[in-house]
């Protein structure tokens, strides 16, 4: 875990690998190793972690922030007021994004697409036929 949080706040592998050796007092070809393993440890150890919690602490965040830039909205001078109204938008935004809202959209269309597809294909089988037929 200790690897992963140095990584993520944009330590370098030899950065991480000198403060990790020092503090667990281990030879730097182990914290190597494990840096080169890692696409087998890492999945099971971040499996570990609850992620519907961990969307939902990251949505209470961003209800909160959108309730304070409201509040601060109402209250705003007219000059201050896009500031407010940017930001109460940009976290719908990443709301929207969070919650997979924008991949329904998606999704929807790339069925309708497929059935699409699917129907010429259907259109097209005999022509198809014909000239495998006409192949052999």
């Amino acid at each position: 875990m200790e690897f992963l949080k140095l990584e993520a706040k944009g330590f370098s592998l030899c950065e991480i690998v000198k403060l990790l050796s020092e503090k667990y007092q281990t030879s730097e070809r182990n914290i190597y190793y494990d840096a080169e393993t890692r696409n087998t440890w890492q999945p099971v150890l971040t499996q570990l972690f609850d992620l519907d919690k961990a969307r939902l602490v990251v949505m209470n965040r961003y209800d909160f922030l959108y309730r304070q830039a409201s509040l601060h909205f109402q209250t705003a001078s007219e000059a201050q007021k896009p500031v407010y109204l940017s930001k109460m938008v940009e976290i719908t935004d990443r709301l929207v994004a969070l919650l997979g809202l924008e991949t329904l959209k998606e999704k929807q269309e790339a069925e309708k697409r497929a059935v699409s597809v699917e129907n010429e294909l259907a259109k097209n089988e005999p022509l198809l036929q014909s000239l495998s037929v006409f192949r052999k």
